[in-house]
Order: structure tokens, then C-alpha cells, then sequence
């Protein structure tokens, strides 16, 4: 299969994927709510904050796995690609049954940082444990997920996640419905995460004849490369997950749990809305990972991303704009009745995670080519900017997610400046292939703001939106069309658009190829 062609049948697997996902995940925080109340909420998602700091110990691994995967196919090195993933394997299985024992140890104090009330200790130690225990699981037996990544088997994961979230899902409704409450959150989540890890192993056996993975004694080599570019990958990750977390971190211990359950809900929307336009981040990592192995000159992964960011930001434009001028109307139609401060949440959160994500198709790139070090530039200088701004400001949520948020715009457009020096690619080139497209959505929302009605209750927000949101989804197109799309993109579009009925062109006046 062509590269691009390749490229292109991930990246959609991955969106589509996402979106089926967003449409489930959408019912699921009010029902919820509902049912367990504010608090319990924000517990549920502080322990998934606990998740993603634990996870931090299998990140650089992972993305070590995928890189030397695509490197190591590439060139024929199957037995050294073997040892790496076992090596790998046998240090992580290590690091989880040490991990969870000393979480256990640790819980006590833990409970404690998080102020959990007394009605709540008995319930938040079960699901704490289930949770992590699931997850020091999947750390070690992720090695298939990512061989499956590295050679860019990217469409069928994407089919395992589709059923193992579906399942979660009922799960959710059937067992917090029937009074099970945090519990049953716990469980959904464990059966769902069973299914992945089950059928990854199954579809890894079954796609690479030579695939080889066991408990073994790690071998030098493959060390050096699970912990040099590994544990590079590993610091850079550490300090994403804390900065992706900073405004719970900060306004939990604060402000209490009450505080982290609205940061989670006005964060909820602009991370899913992320999940889609970050399938272009995570695809083209080891697309640039077999043109790095293939001795590709520097032009053509300047283009590759380019190329990656332009697409991405533009998503991102329609999906982050459209949130941060509806978010009242879109938030009452979520949650009923809207709490105080959510709707300034969800937009300080949508332009934070697009900025974010301007990032992405960088620091893939960087990595596939061996400089996992330059992610080091957005990193420790957004630390820098929060340890300057996180003083000054308001101690209120709003206050702290604000200052969250201009560290991230600061910090991504150093990191952003430094990218581009090392690739070769001029700020004028960028800002008019990758900034424009993802600005244009916006002046389509100015321009419809002024029509939106006040949110008087979810099903006249319902009506607004199913107005509203046709007319922004047709003037940003139209924009884009119009003042980004180059020739060759405008052609690709009329094909699309004469092979669908109705938006055709007339054959009788049809190009000839079109």
C-alpha cells in the first residue's frame, strides 16, 4: 500500500473512530452525575488523574516500541525487534507488580491529599484499586497494541476500541443504573480494558508471522534503546500528563473535590473534541519513523508535516471554534442545568487544547527522527511560565484554568519557533498552510454568535444548535474553501463532491478526470 495512501486509511480509522466514541461519552457524565452527585464525580476523575501519572512509567516505552518497530521492519531486523519487545515486556511486568504494591501502600496518604469524605472512603478505595490494578496490567501487556501500531496495523486497533468502549458503555448505564455507583464505573472500565488486551495479543499473533514476545533477561541493546530514547521520551512525558492535569492538581488540594468535578466538566468537551484531531499526531509517527529507517532527505519530512498540521488544525478550527461560541448552548443541552463558571471553562479549554495540539505533528516527528529532546523546549518552558503566573493569580477555578492556559499558548509557541529552526520550515509558509486554516472556523462563529439565543433550557438550546450548527459547519467550509484550499486540494473536493448525490457537478460540465 502507497505511504500516503496508508497514512491517510489510519488517520481515518483513527477520526472516525474518535468520533463514534465522543457520540457515546457524551451521555455518559450527566447520567452519572446524576446518580452519584459532584463529588463522587470529581473522585472518579481524580483517580484517573492517578492513572495517567502511573501510566507516565510505560509512555516511553511505548513510543520506543513503535519507533524501532517501524525502523527495525523496515530493515529486516525481526530478531531484534523481538528482543526488544521482550526485554521491554519483562521490565514492565516488573515495574507493575511493584507499582501496585507500593499504590497500596501509599493509598492512606493518598486518600488524604484528596480530602475524601468519610461516606465516600469505602467505595473510593475498591474502585481505587480496581482501577490501578487494571491499568499496571495494561502497562506490560500493551507491547502488542504498539508492535500492531509500529507496522501501522492503526485501522484494525481502532476496530477493538470501537467494541471494547461499546461494552463499556452498556456496562455503565446497566450497572451505575442499577445502583452499583463507582463501583460499577470500576468494573466497566476493567472489562473494557480486558477486551482490548485480549484481542490486541489475538490480532498481534495472527498479523506478524515473527513476532516474539516473552520474559526474558533484557540484553544491553536493546537497554540502550528502551532507555536512552525511551527515558527521554519518558521525562517529556511525565511533565505532558502533569501539565495536562496542573489545573486539578492545583485546585484540588485548594479548592476541594467539588472544584476538580467542574474542571473535569468544563474540560470534558474540548478533550474529546481532541481525541479527533490527534489521530493525525499519533499516525504519522511511524509514517515518519520508515522515512527516517528509508534515509528520506529533510524536505520531504518537512512536507510530511506540513502537510500533517495543516489538516489537523483545520479540524481542530471547526471543533474548538464551534465550542468556544456555543459553549452555553451546548453545555444546557449536556448537563440540564449549567454550573457556574463551565461555559468560561470550555472555551479557556478550547483554545488551550488547540494550541496544544499545534504541537502534535512535531513532536511525532522529532521523535521518529531521533530528537525526542526538542519536546524538552514546550515542556519545561510551560513549567517555567506557571511557576511565574500561578502566584498571581485568582485562587478560583476560572483563575487557575486561565493561568493554565497562557502557560500552554507561551510554551507552545517557543516550542513551535524551535520546531521549525530544526526542520527547515519558515514562519510565513506556516502561518499560511497550518495557522489560517484553523482560524478561519472562527470568524464563521463571530459571525453567527450574535444569532444564538440565550439557553433557556436543553430542548430550546437543542433547536438553536441544530440551526446554528448547519450554518457554521456550511460558512466555515465555504471559508475554507475559498481562502485556504490550494488547487490540488480544491480538485480532490469537487471529486468527492460529484461522487455524492445531489453535490455533484452536472456531468455536462464535469472535468475531465474529476
Amino acid at each position: 500500500m502507497p505511504h500516503s495512501r496508508r497514512l491517510l486509511q489510519n488517520v481515518s480509522a483513527q477520526a472516525g473512530a474518535s468520533v463514534f466514541y465522543l457520540a457515546t461519552r457524551f451521555f455518559i457524565p450527566p447520567f452519572v452525575l446524576a446518580r452519584v452527585g459532584m463529588e463522587a464525580y470529581g473522585l472518579y476523575g481524580t483517580l484517573f488523574v492517578l492513572v495517567a501519572y502511573f501510566g507516565m512509567s510505560a509512555i516511553g516505552f511505548s513510543s520506543a516500541y513503535i519507533k524501532y518497530v517501524a525502523e527495525f521492519q523496515a530493515n529486516g531486523e525481526t530478531d531484534r525487534a523481538n528482543r526488544l519487545l521482550s526485554s521491554g515486556f519483562t521490565l514492565m511486568s516488573a515495574i507493575g507488580i511493584l507499582g501496585f504494591g507500593a499504590f497500596l501502600a501509599c493509598w492512606p496518604r493518598v486518600e488524604a491529599g484528596m480530602k475524601v469524605p468519610e461516606n465516600l472512603r469505602a467505595d473510593s478505595r475498591s474502585l481505587a484499586f480496581l482501577i490501578i490494578g487494571t491499568f499496571f496490567a495494561y502497562l506490560a501487556l500493551s507491547v502488542f497494541r504498539d508492535t500492531l501500531t509500529g507496522l501501522q496495523q492503526i485501522a484494525v486497533i481502532q476496530r477493538v476500541w470501537i467494541i471494547s468502549f461499546l461494552v463499556e458503555t452498556a456496562l455503565i448505564f446497566a450497572l451505575v443504573g442499577n445502583g452499583w455507583g463507582l463501583l460499577g464505573l470500576g468494573i466497566s472500565f476493567s472489562v473494557r480494558t480486558a477486551i482490548e488486551l485480549a484481542a490486541h495479543y489475538r490480532l498481534a499473533k495472527e498479523r506478524i508471522p515473527w513476532l516474539s514476545i516473552r520474559w526474558v533477561r533484557p540484553d544491553r541493546d536493546s537497554l540502550r534503546l528502551l532507555l536512552n530514547f525511551g527515558g527521554i521520551v519518558q521525562l517529556n512525558a511525565m511533565l505532558s500528563i502533569f501539565l495536562n492535569s496542573i489545573e486539578r492538581v492545583i485546585a484540588t488540594p485548594l479548592l476541594g473535590l467539588t472544584a476538580s468535578g467542574l474542571l473535569d466538566l468544563g474540560k470534558r468537551f474540548p478533550s474529546m473534541a481532541t481525541s479527533i484531531p490527534s489521530s493525525f499526531a499519533s499516525s504519522v509517527l511511524p509514517a515518519a519513523a520508515e522515512l527516517h529507517a528509508n534515509d528520506a532527505n529533510k524536505e520531504s519530512i518537512a512536507n510530511l508535516y506540513l502537510q500533517t498540521a495543516r489538516l489537523m488544525n483545520a479540524v481542530s478550527g471547526l471543533l474548538f471554534a464551534f465550542l468556544a461560541c456555543f459553549a452555553t448552548l451546548s453545555l444546557t443541552i449536556w448537563l440540564g442545568k449549567l454550573p457556574e463558571g463551565a461555559a468560561i471553562l470550555v472555551v479557556l479549554f478550547s483554545v488551550s487544547s488547540q494550541v496544544h495540539l499545534l504541537t502534535g505533528p512535531g513532536t511525532s516527528i522529532l521523535k521518529a527522527i531521533g530528537k525526542p529532546r526538542m519536546e524538552f523546549h514546550y515542556s519545561l518552558s510551560n513549567v517555567v511560565v506557571l511557576a511565574v503566573i500561578v502566584p498571581v493569580v485568582p485562587r478560583t477555578v476560572t483563575g487557575i484554568a486561565a493561568a493554565c492556559v497562557a502557560a500552554t499558548i507561551l510554551s507552545a509557541a517557543w516550542f513551535i519557533a524551535r520546531a521549525h529552526a530544526e526542520m527547515g520550515v519558515s514562519l510565513r509558509r506556516y502561518a499560511l498552510d497550518v495557522l489560517l486554516p484553523g482560524l478561519v472556523p472562527y470568524a464563521a462563529g463571530m459571525i453567527l454568535l450574535p444569532l444564538a439565543p440565550a439557553a433557556t433550557g436543553r430542548w430550546e438550546s437543542l433547536f438553536a444548535l441544530a440551526v446554528i450548527g448547519p450554518v457554521f459547519v456550511i460558512l466555515a467550509a465555504a471559508g475554507l474553501y475559498g481562502f485556504c484550499a490550494n488547487d490540488a486540494e480544491r480538485q480532490t473536493i469537487r471529486h468527492l463532491a460529484n461522487r455524492l448525490p445531489f453535490f455533484g457537478l452536472p456531468a455536462e460540465v464535469r472535468q475531465p478526470g474529476l
